[in-house]
């Protein structure tokens, strides 16, 4: 077995327990997603999770690692520091993340590997600018795949890291929305990002002119006449952009041309 996927958790102790034994013996796992899981750090109650960790950092050849709908606030660092080897690719979905936990990540060995990160669901507003500008530079060089989804990211938060994000020159897939962001700083990402040659599919939030956000969620009826004028803006500024492109591989291709 190499993927192993967990919805439904286990919420009696030995049920846990059974599970975590077995999970130690899969040793070519190199895919695990879990949801719901009931992590419990405090003194009192912090021998399951422990057991869970032990039987985890067995898993030598785990590559892709998917945590969701946990409390994993200012834990992070128990939960990955256990594993002997950096992600390729790391989910922490709606898991109540700090800025401690950004910092750790920033710092820990899985930035010389990943290509893959998911932040969606938590609340990255309050770490703009500081750790998740951080975080993106150091594993600027690996990443190909970025959701920020629903990370209550304002204008001013987009443009903080518009210069890390463009130092991401493998990134292909880029995920932003549901984050209450404007026409005029949607406008100025993928003027930003057109230098990203292999950027090739931009998950777009409805801009704040189109729709009203509740609790960082578009919420209502959408201004259809307004979206409609966005995405024309969008399509004309998108062609330009591909034409200095193209202009751009033609004079190298003409100066290549001329050197041999």
């Amino acid at each position: 077995m190499q993927e192993l996927e967990v919805f439904d958790w286990f919420w009696a102790l030995s049920e846990q327990r059974l599970f975590a034994t077995q999970l130690g013996r899969i040793c070519n796992l190199r895919s695990l997603k879990l949801a719901y899981y009931h992590w419990a750090f405090s003194p009192v109650s912090e021998q399951s999770s422990s057991y869970f960790l032990s039987q985890l950092s067995k898993l030598g050849h785990l590559q892709k690692l998917h945590l969701s709908y946990s409390y994993l606030s200012g834990n992070l660092h128990q939960a990955l520091s256990c594993l002997q080897s950096p992600l390729h690719a790391l989910e922490i979905c709606s898991c109540t993340l700090l800025n401690t936990d950004i910092i750790y990540l920033s710092q820990s060995l899985h930035v010389t590997c990943l290509k893959k990160l998911d932040l969606s669901g938590n609340d990255l507003s309050y770490m703009v600018p500081g750790s998740l500008e951080t975080l993106l530079e150091k594993i600027s060089g690996t990443l190909q795949h970025l959701n920020l989804n629903h990370c209550q990211l304002k204008d001013a938060h987009l443009n903080a890291i518009l210069p890390a994000l463009r130092h991401c020159s493998w990134l292909h897939y880029l995920g932003l929305s549901d984050n209450p962001i404007s026409q005029a700083s949607l406008l100025s990402l993928l003027e930003h990002t057109a230098g990203l040659m292999e950027l090739k599919q931009v998950l777009y939030p409805i801009p704040v002119e189109c729709c009203t956000y509740l609790h960082g969620l578009s919420w209502g009826p959408v201004n259809k006449d307004k979206m409609y004028q966005v995405q024309a803006e969008i399509q004309n500024l998108l062609q330009a952009v591909q034409r200095v492109i193209q202009l751009l591989g033609r004079l190298r291709l003409s100066y290549l041309g001329r050197i041999t």
